[in-house]
């Protein structure tokens, strides 16, 4: 739920209750204010003659009486109602008098009443029943179809028609309408106020996520536009603060990162020097002659040595394609000439493996534009995988051929093979097929991941396939440019 259509919700939850205790305050204000005209009013009335008009001219049915209203004023000299016997034009109980009456002094409001004798009877069957509290002392509210009316039980005494006087103050027509169109008013009123009223600050909230965004993107080096003296611009100033502290943060894990890189470059250059004079060495020794049981140990420290090697320039990779802002350098790469450099470093811990290991060149070379130390570093990690995982007896393939502009660079083995489920993860990190766990338990599954990431940062693709029942062959491809 979006934040407007919460302030809008939050709104209406809050109107509601406050109009509608608004709407019973209201009513509650108005009923006081007709009860004390109602006795203003009766009070005035009473003390001008209220009873004697009314026994002399008691309401009768469909005719309550009218009081709150001043005497009539004479006649003019001369008119048709100076000889007028007494009652004409007379409205309906309005006692003596003639024609519309004004409010008189002292009155406060026109009323109607209904007339009881004193044994409570009414003196028109119309009129609705006298209440059982005739003191006069508390008045009493009733309903109509109009709203709400005020009623008070006068007592005036005696034995005749008038004894009780129910006078009652009824509704304005239309005013419970109004009250409630009043009650809506303020309702959709707030309502709008909230809807308008929350556009600006989502407006700011908008502007603010978005800054928010381009600020992470910077790495916090752009901070976010602090607004105002509000709410609002002390969360942006806070989200400043926070993001000061991220930045120095991750500025001191990037030095460490670069720190970490050239430590691990540097050493795996000076250690790969010594080793690959090692492995000449042993591939020395393993020519000359000696024991059966010597041998093994001499093919065992070829095969340990070549091991390390291979984890060393792997590790060397690894810290390069790891850069955040690394770049290749592309230049022309005698791909035939990588092929057997690659096939010669491995040919000995081949051959103390028992694994033949083949190579097919095209004729001539083939060069194209790439970069010479990762594409060696990918092939060399095929083929260590292709000899590594392989049976003593087997054999392993890297063939080198022309497609189109491009170039297919395949290593085939013939050793047991993976599953289906271990072939789409081969080139995920650290992933190592059972028989490779089985085999080497004590590798990391890095080879065929840093081959797949090299490939992609060349620009080359990398698939792996079953040629057969078992055994793995290993593609690098580079499609052909199309005009």
């Amino acid at each position: 739920m979006t934040l407007r259509a919460r302030l809008f919700l939050t709104s209406l939850v809050v109107a509601v209750p406050l109009a509608a205790g608004w709407f019973l305050f209201d009513s509650h204000l108005r009923l006081g204010t007709k009860e004390q005209e109602l006795r203003r009013s009766v009070e005035f009335d009473v003390s001008n003659g209220l009873q004697e008009r009314c026994e002399a001219d008691p309401p009768q049915p469909g005719r309550p009486g009218r009081g709150g209203v001043a005497p009539p004023r004479p006649a003019p000299p001369g008119s048709d109602l100076q000889d007028a016997p007494p009652g004409a034009g007379r409205g309906p109980g309005r006692g003596r008098g003639d024609g519309p009456r004004r409010p008189g002094r002292g009155g406060s409001g026109a009323y109607e009443f209904f007339a009881y004798d004193a044994s409570g009877r009414p003196s028109a069957p119309d009129a609705p029943p006298l209440p059982a509290d005739r003191d006069g002392t508390s008045a009493a509210t009733y309903w109509t179809a109009t709203g709400r009316g005020v009623a008070l039980v006068v007592p005036l005494g005696g034995e005749g028609p008038c004894a009780f006087l129910l006078a009652r103050i009824p509704p304005r027509q239309g005013e419970l309408r109004d009250q409630a169109q009043a009650l809506a008013l303020v309702i959709v009123s707030v309502l709008a106020a909230a809807w308008v009223a929350a556009g600006p600050i989502i407006a700011r909230l908008r502007r603010l996520a978005e800054e928010v965004r381009r600020s992470a993107a910077s790495h916090y080096a752009e901070p976010v536009s602090v607004e105002g003296q509000d709410e609002m611009a002390a969360l942006a100033g806070a989200f400043n603060e926070a993001g000061q502290s991220v930045r120095a943060h991750l500025m001191d894990v990037q030095a460490r990162e670069q720190a970490l890189r050239a430590f691990v470059a540097n050493t795996t250059h000076d250690v790969a020097i010594p080793l690959t004079v090692l492995q000449g060495h042993l591939a020395e020794l393993d020519r000359g002659p000696s024991t059966p049981e010597q041998r093994e140990h001499m093919r065992g420290a070829m095969q340990e040595a070549h091991y390390m090697a291979s984890l060393l320039r792997n590790l060397a990779t690894a810290t390069t394609l790891d850069e955040p802002n690394a770049t290749q350098a592309f230049s022309p790469v005698d791909l035939s000439a990588l092929v057997e450099r690659v096939v010669a470093r491995h040919r000995p811990v081949a051959r103390t493996s028992g694994v033949e290991l083949n190579a097919a060149v095209p004729d001539p070379a083939l060069v194209v534009p790439s970069d010479h130390t990762l594409l060696e570093q990918a092939l060399s990690n095929l083929v260590d995988n292709a000899i590594r995982h392989n049976r003593a007896g087997g054999h392993v393939a890297v063939l080198l051929d022309r497609a189109g502009d491009g170039f297919v660079l395949s290593v085939t083995d013939d050793g047991p093979g993976v599953t289906d489920e271990e072939l789409a993860q081969l080139t995920t990190r650290w992933f190592r097929g059972s028989d490779a766990r089985t085999r080497r338990p004590d590798g990391h599954g890095l080879g065929l991941a840093i081959a797949a990431e090299a490939c992609r940062r060349l620009g080359l693709s990398l698939s792996f396939t079953r040629p057969g029942e078992t055994g793995l062959r290993a593609e690098i491809r580079r499609a052909p440019v199309r005009a």
